[in-house]
């Protein structure tokens, strides 16, 4: 088999990803969004790295707090990712919307319950990179939901 030239524009989406929801807490409201990047950079100290727009409402929250949340979800919490993907938090509550209770992580940082697994993050620093910033952040709490497959997106669509 031998490779076809590829657009690059479009090249990209043959990664795939796991999807996550980021999740903060400004101290006057929580938020989160959907994040189709997310990856471990180091085992130790465990750092996680994830990309976000700053065109993003969870942005604008994020580039001036110190912890923030991440939530793996499964494969049966698309309804989750989508809300946390279309919705914006400027005018809407997506935890209301989706009638979740957050539990409160270390630092107040909100989690979203039943995912794979959900991280406490110490942002260690943030780096504008592309039309993205990549945000690096320390575990310093993990918590290990209900085993189940991990949600992916590949190819523009959540892979089955």
């Amino acid at each position: 088999m031998t490779y076809k030239p590829l657009d690059i524009s479009k090249s990209l989406r043959y990664l795939s990803h796991p999807v996550a929801v980021i999740t903060v807490n400004d101290g006057k409201q929580l938020n989160g969004m959907t994040a189709a990047w997310i990856t471990q950079i180091s085992i130790e100290p465990p750092i996680l790295c994830t990309a976000i727009s700053p065109k993003r409402h969870t942005w604008d929250m994020l580039k001036d707090i110190d912890y923030f949340g991440v939530c793996q979800l499964a494969d049966f919490q698309k309804d989750i990712s989508n809300i946390f993907g279309s919705l914006c938090g400027r005018s809407a509550n997506k935890f209301e919307q989706l009638d979740i209770v957050p539990f409160m992580g270390a630092h107040n940082v909100p989690l979203i319950p039943n995912t794979i697994a959900a991280f406490v993050c110490r942002k260690t620093h943030q780096v504008e990179q592309g039309d993205h910033w990549a945000v690096f952040g320390e575990v310093v709490e993990a918590w290990k939901g209900p085993e189940a497959r991990p949600l992916n997106w590949h190819r523009s669509r959540y892979l089955e």
